[in-house]
């Protein structure tokens, strides 16, 4: 059960990506083989791997891509790479083994499996393991399990071992409770709309759970405002951005789903938000407004940081915002450094404004929300991992990142669509 649930979370469905540990346990030509794996992103992940031969311990470190584009053909690979000895005591001829799983007859997904590049080179399909793969949570790592895949000189175990170790932050002295500074989070969401209503819910949960639990680890007050529903209209989005009032060490964070449109003689390259929630309710000015004309307001209020999403189409009106098929991607934990965090949300200044799509595009979703509001959370957790030392985090790379991902994703989400690159 529980290997068909972790196969189900692989393969099935979109999770919000962050980064995953694996341990990985399989057998090949008499020979026993342990992996412990780091993924971050489909194209950033490597494994260890160490097994006893002829006697002697032999340790390897393969760097690995997350191939998804055999899908079509039953199967999908993480495809073995670089490939060099960290340590050898008795073998030198490792060839890196190729991860994979394989839809049956039926339709599911099986594995994973196990097959080196050598057997692979030369068809040789006899030689396929089956592969033990099971998750691990960063605070259960030990010294004596990651010894069996590290150094002492490996910057990487120390890393790990601070990993599994509970953290705190050194809060400024002026953050008192009183005094804290409190995240905003402002979230508006079409969610009567019945082509992507079920998306934009999914939106409020994943965004709303994320920026709650970054503002209860820095010890921020949280001030939560959903408009949708009916209540979701031009109307009340101004008067409640009016009545607003941050405080200057404040951080504001404000998401727009739903659906979105350009006029055909517009010149502002950010979309207009529809405010319509039925098909039958008229279009009219008083039904829409740019992303940029909330942009404004938040930015008089005077906050520190300022964050403005639209997770919205921003192509020709008429145009609805459009429904991909759910995608292949990794189950991962959070695992964020609260100094990182702290750099972002306590120590960072500035206003961002970010729109799903460019002129004439559309912004894709599914039922686990929009392509870029998940890519942004997914880029957000990476830039934190304590498992990223050598960079300092900063909000351009994780608008980058997330950019980069969601024209990635736009492209092999469905067959018909369209490339989405978000500004």
């Amino acid at each position: 059960m529980k290997t068909k649930l972790l196969i189900a979370l692989l393969l099935g469905s979109f999770q919000l990506a962050g980064q995953t540990l694996y341990d990985l346990r399989w057998t090949s030509e008499g020979i026993d083989y342990a992996g412990f794996m780091i993924y971050f992103n489909e194209d950033d992940i490597y494994m260890r791997v160490g097994y006893s031969y002829d006697g002697g311990y032999n340790l390897v470190h393969s760097e690995y891509h997350y191939d998804q584009t055999q899908r079509q053909d039953g199967f999908v690979v993480f495809e073995g790479l670089e490939t060099g000895y960290v340590y050898y005591q008795t073998d030198t001829l490792y060839e890196p083994f190729h991860i994979f799983w394989a839809m049956d007859d039926n339709n599911q997904w099986t594995g994973p499996y196990a097959l080196d590049d050598y057997h692979l080179q030369n068809d040789n399909f006899d030689e396929i393991a089956d592969v033990k793969l099971t998750e691990i949570n960063p605070a259960n790592l030990t010294a004596e399990y990651l010894q069996w895949f590290y150094t002492q000189e490996d910057e990487d175990y120390y890393t790990l071992l601070e990993a599994a170790k509970p953290q705190t932050i050194q809060q400024p002295t002026a953050n008192t409770s009183a005094s804290a500074p409190t995240l905003h989070y402002i979230m508006i969401a079409n969610t009567l709309i019945s082509d992507i209503g079920t998306s934009t819910n999914a939106d409020i949960h994943n965004t709303s759970s994320e920026f709650e639990g970054i503002a209860s680890v820095l010890q921020m007050h949280f001030n939560k405002i959903v408009i949708s529903d009916k209540n979701f209209s031009k109307d009340q989005v101004v008067s409640t951005l009016q009545n607003f009032q941050p405080g200057p060490n404040d951080v504001v964070i404000v998401i727009y789903s739903g659906h979105g449109f350009r006029f055909s003689d517009q010149t502002e390259r950010f979309p207009e938000l529809d405010f319509r929630y039925s098909d039958y309710q008229e279009f009219s000015p008083q039904n829409c407004m740019n992303l940029v004309d909330i942009n404004q307001m938040i930015q008089q209020k005077g906050a520190r940081l300022t964050l403005i999403i639209g997770d919205c189409c921003n192509s020709d009106i008429g145009v609805s915002k459009k429904f991909g098929t759910t995608f292949l991607a990794a189950r991962s934990t959070v695992n964020a450094s609260l100094p990182k965090l702290a750099k972002l949300f306590l120590e960072t200044s500035g206003n961002i404004i970010a729109a799903g799509s460019s002129e004439g595009e559309y912004s894709y979703c599914n039922v686990t929300g929009g392509f870029f509001t998940n890519n942004l959370i997914a880029s957000l957790r990476e830039e934190v991992s304590v498992f990223r030392e050598e960079d300092e985090p900063k909000w351009e790379d994780i608008l980058s990142k997330a950019k980069e991902s969601t024209l990635k994703m736009s492209k092999m989400g469905c067959p018909e669509c369209l490339a989405q690159n978000p500004i």
